[in-house]
């Protein structure tokens, strides 16, 4: 456990690097993170390849015992390389128009001829640097997807596209087949004729869904351009590999307010040594309640269900052009602790200093603009020794869950084509059910739905709208062996080419439900009351109207014309349960919903639970430490059940502990 920075020397004098790097060992910084952005410095022009510049730096960093993580610089492509490939280089947005030079992230990842100069410049650098003493580890690129960096629609593209679907269909009359294309005459007679989803003539009508594109083709796309990132990614990786035994990760981007990057990070960790993000809680872009933070830290631990890093997490007052509201005291030092938690081994602050120039002038770093120690220097300081304390006690901290929430990218970017409702959004039903159990202080993972699922007392399947034959299978053996599984409205009534069943609903779930939903309400402007185990709630999304078919029924719905309908039901199938909720539920009717699955499956919920104080059960595999993490801006008493000793402080804790706002305590229990 410990914490790190975000530095770029080469934006400083020579001269300050070693007043750096001893504050940096004042406040307990082990390793940094450099060089993500540097091309134009390692290839100021064609062939012109200087190395230098960063040999100067690693030595350095190795001369005063600082690891280093090395960015490659691919999220940047410099002037001379713009100016020589132009088109052939740079993405195209949905209109046609070239996203030029002079932000980062301009690059097509179909690009041969990019992909070219980035496979030239990985391999110097790599074979340079690959067994530097001080090097510990590698990030590709930057933010991969950032600023809906993902989907190109260029003609590079277009013919991959094409590519990508002859391989997959074989036949243009497949194709025609599976995607219906004989709806608004939408026939192809070859593979070279495949559009890419471009902006079309009723983008008017459907803004902020398919746009009246065929959504089949869209969810194709969908697949490809994250299959793109990919293979980008992979690449870069398989070189650095080839001369360095040190691990390879990229730095993903949250579920929250920076979501939609339109990648299926399972898929991508597959091939990653260990996954990080990027989580910001306050700026310009929106401010993440901290149920939501704790998610997004679930998430990426679930990716490959091993620590992971926080790459870069805020230090400061932020933003690009507004600032967002600047971190109080103890705050900081909080997102650290939350961050360890959930999961994470090592939190990277972005950034150490806050720049002179440039884009990100205004996004505030450990130190201000002056470079001097101020209050949040301070706050690290202390954060950084007790982590090095920590250390010394436990080995890397992580929650072992009993409930998971399947997450599954192919039903997010089906939801993002058909949104079903006015305010629908996968990735918010998911955070409702994520946030009542981190209310009650249950630790919840995620998990894909062909991931094995044995060791999890409760399943969780929100909008699990699409599932492959093996995917259902695995959900099936899951209940069949004693497995509780929920699902839920908008639940496998979808093929996996995004279209719809000829199946009553809920389609392929019907046999392990015992339902029948014979019609719905969109909740459109509207909300209908329920009542059941659960108490008393309210839809605003969405009511299946379900008859049972050997279903017990544990709610009805209270109102309109289906009063009396069955809304939430139990179906014992093999050795295990299956509930099936036909609507969504307010937060506390969700809350009292999270107590009822927990009491009906065993899962122990912590003593203690309440509002903004996050109460996290975690292990080493040894040793067992309870985090107790107010993120209150008042005082919480938190009531104990059993006796404790406070890691940080080294007095006990018996009968309740009291936290000041923004406080953390780490409890080892006695």
């Amino acid at each position: 456990m410990r914490i790190g920075a975000d530095y770029y020397p080469e934006h400083w004098e020579r001269e300050r690097w070693e007043t750096d790097l001893w504050m940096m060992h004042e406040c307990g910084i082990r390793v940094v993170r450099i060089g993500e952005f540097d091309w134009s410095l390692y290839e100021p022009s064609e062939g012109d390849y200087r190395f230098e510049w960063m040999d100067e730096i690693l030595d350095f960093m190795a001369a005063h015992d600082m690891k280093v993580v090395l960015g490659t610089p691919s999220a940047t492509p410099p002037k001379w390389m713009c100016d020589k490939y132009g088109e052939d280089l740079y993405q195209k947005d949905r209109r046609g128009y070239a996203r030029p030079f002079g932000t980062r992230k301009h690059y097509c990842f179909n690009s041969d001829v990019y992909r070219e100069e980035i496979r030239k410049l990985v391999t110097l650098i790599a074979g340079r640097y690959g067994k530097h003493p001080t090097l510990e580890g590698w990030q590709v690129d930057n933010e991969l997807g950032w600023s809906n960096t993902t989907r190109c629609y260029c003609e590079k593209c277009r013919a991959k596209f094409q590519d990508y679907l002859k391989a997959k269909y074989s036949t243009i009359e497949n194709l025609n087949r599976v995607y219906g294309t004989v709806f608004w005459s939408e026939d192809y007679n070859d593979f070279s004729q495949v559009i890419v989803p471009v902006e079309g003539a009723c983008r008017a009508s459907d803004p902020d869904g398919t746009e009246g594109q065929n959504p089949s083709l869209v969810l194709d796309f969908d697949r490809f351009c994250s299959d793109s990132v990919i293979s980008f990614m992979n690449e870069q990786a398989d070189i650095i590999r080839t001369c360095s035994d040190r691990p390879v990760t990229t730095n993903m981007l949250d579920a929250g307010v920076n979501s939609g990057t339109g990648i299926d990070y399972f898929r991508m960790s597959r091939t990653l040594d260990f996954v990080s993000w990027d989580n910001y809680v306050n700026f310009q872009w929106g401010i993440a309640e901290d149920a939501c933070v704790s998610r997004d830290h679930a998430l990426l631990r679930s990716y490959k269900h091993q620590p992971f890093w926080v790459m870069e997490q805020q230090a400061g007052a932020i933003g690009w052009t507004q600032l967002g509201e600047v971190p109080k005291p103890g705050q900081l030092r909080l997102w650290t602790y939350a961050s360890i938690a959930n999961g994470a081994d090592t939190v990277v602050f972005f950034r150490w200093r806050s720049c002179l120039f440039g884009t990100e002038e205004y996004w505030n770093g450990i130190l201000g603009h002056d470079g001097r120690k101020n209050r949040r220097f301070d706050e690290f300081a202390r954060t950084g020794a007790e982590m090095e304390k920590l250390s010394r006690i436990y080995g890397a901290l992580a929650p072992k869950p009993k409930v998971a929430i399947i997450k599954s990218f192919d039903s997010e970017w089906s939801h993002k084509i058909h949104r079903h409702t006015e305010g629908f959004s996968y990735d918010s039903l998911l955070l409702d059910y994520y946030r009542a159990f981190y209310a009650l202080g249950v630790q919840v993972e995620f998990t894909a739905p062909e991931e094995d699922l044995t060791g999890y007392s409760l399943v969780l399947a929100p909008a699990l709208i699409m599932v492959s034959e093996a995917q259902k299978g695995n959900l099936a053996k899951y209940v069949e062996n004693g497995g509780t599984l929920l699902l839920s409205f908008r639940s496998g009534i979808k093929s996996m080419e995004n279209t719809m069943l000829p199946l009553p609903i809920p389609g392929v779930f019907a046999d392990l439900a015992k339902i029948d939903v014979e019609d719905y309400d969109p909740q459109y402007r509207k909300e209908t009351p329920v009542s059941g185990v659960f108490g008393e709630g309210t839809a605003k999304l969405w009511c299946d109207i379900i008859t049972a078919k050997g279903a017990e029924v544990l709610g009805v719905y209270t109102g309109d014309f289906y009063a009396n309908s069955p809304c939430f039901t139990r179906n014992l199938s093999g050795k295990g349960t299956v509930y099936y909720l036909g609507c969504d539920l307010d937060a506390p009717a969700m809350m009292r919903l999270a107590e009822y699955l927990c009491r009906e499956t065993g899962v122990p919920r912590p003593c203690g639970a309440q509002r903004g104080v996050e109460i996290v059960s975690t292990t080493d595999g040894e040793k067992e430490a309870l985090f107790l993490l107010n993120h209150n801006s008042h005082t919480a008493v938190v009531p104990l059940d059993r006796e404790y000793t406070n890691c940080l402080t080294d007095e006990p804790a018996r009968g309740q502990i009291i936290l000041p706002p923004y406080d953390v305590a780490v409890l080892r229990p006695e």
